[in-house]
């Protein structure tokens, strides 16, 4: 039987064909005898279906956002995206709950352990007036051994966190002892502009006088602070050898002690200013006041013991980096006593 796609040149559906291209499109079964046209149709039909199937399963993965495959990479959407947000959000409040956990099971540590030793003085006392106190000390200490034995997790996390703020402690020393800090250091006037607009954040600068001698004071008590504060970088520079400057930085009183941030001039100190608690001795102050003047500026972070923590301090033997410059000795300071930081 002819075909339809190519009929006979004189045939009828040749002039059809002829006159509308598109015609075979109308009824594509046109031309077949009835078992074929069913046989056509049926099969036809089964297509229709697949693809309907295929395009059905289609939408319903793409509004589910599970298109083949739950990726990552392929940018879920619908309800997967917001199963992802919420799995992220379930994660941040698990952790918040863990943070919460383990900051209970610190204080409750502490606590504990100061119910350990209240109990432990009151069972120690009934050891006196009774034979079996001591089985109930020992009750009471298994206890208190087994508390702690279900925190070691948490305080190996709290060891971890400390270990961790140690190192960048370290690495953050190594960096500003590169840059020069942790001494008082004298540069020139090339060297100014380089050292205090560097990468150092906070710089002090001593304008001093070789042979004023309440520049060496100053000196003094600036090296004893720049071994301990490393934030800061310490710095001096001779008032005679750097004119520009001194003009610049209106420096009109020697010593003048300039505190930059960032390159930029905060804060001015000219010559004991506020230093001395008593004013018929001008020279003689603690290390700590200047100390206190640098933690007002932000340079350094200090802050004055409370007479609390003064007296604990000493019972532990442990005593200040600082002195008060007298003048009398060959080196020209005498040490102090932790009386009073504001001396």
């Amino acid at each position: 039987m002819p075909s339809l796609q190519n009929p006979l040149p004189n045939s009828k559906s040749a002039k059809f064909i002829a006159a509308n291209p598109l015609g075979p499109m109308a009824d594509p079964f046109a031309g077949m005898d009835g078992e074929e046209q069913e046989h056509a149709k049926e099969l036809s039909e089964s297509v229709n279906k697949r693809l309907t199937k295929s395009m059905t399963e289609l939408q319903e993965r793409h509004a589910n956002g599970t298109n083949e495959r739950d990726d990552p990479d392929r940018a879920p959407t619908g309800s997967a995206y917001h199963a992802a947000a919420q799995a992220k959000k379930m994660n941040q409040q698990k952790q918040h709950q863990e943070q919460m956990r383990l900051a209970e099971t610190q204080k409750m540590i502490h606590m504990k352990s100061q119910a350990h030793n209240v109990f432990g003085n009151k069972n120690v006392q009934e050891a006196e007036d009774e034979n079996d106190a001591s089985s109930k000390a020992s009750d009471s200490d298994s206890e208190y051994d087994d508390l702690l034995n279900e925190t070691d997790d948490a305080l190996d996390a709290i060891r971890h966190k400390r270990m961790e703020q140690l190192r960048q402690q370290q690495g953050q020393a190594a960096e500003h002892r590169a840059l020069g800090h942790g001494e008082l250091r004298t540069i020139a006037q090339d060297d100014f502009l380089p050292e205090c607009t560097g990468k150092s954040e906070w710089v002090a600068m001593h304008f001093y006088h070789k042979e004023f001698e309440r520049c060496k004071i100053m000196d003094h008590h600036l090296k004893i602070i720049a071994g301990q504060h490393m934030n800061c970088k310490f710095l001096r520079m001779d008032a005679e050898k750097a004119p520009f400057f001194v003009h610049k930085l209106q420096v009109k009183t020697l010593p003048t002690l300039i505190v930059f941030r960032e390159g930029k001039a905060i804060d001015k100190l000219y010559g004991f200013e506020g230093l001395a608690k008593n004013a018929s001795e001008p020279d003689q102050w603690h290390t700590g006041r200047l100390q206190q003047w640098l933690a007002g500026t932000g340079a350094i972070q200090y802050k004055v013991p409370t007479e609390e923590l003064r007296e604990e301090m000493e019972s532990m033997g442990i005593r200040p980096k600082g002195t008060v410059w007298s003048g009398t000795s060959r080196s020209g300071f005498r040490s102090t006593n932790y009386d009073s930081d504001d001396e």
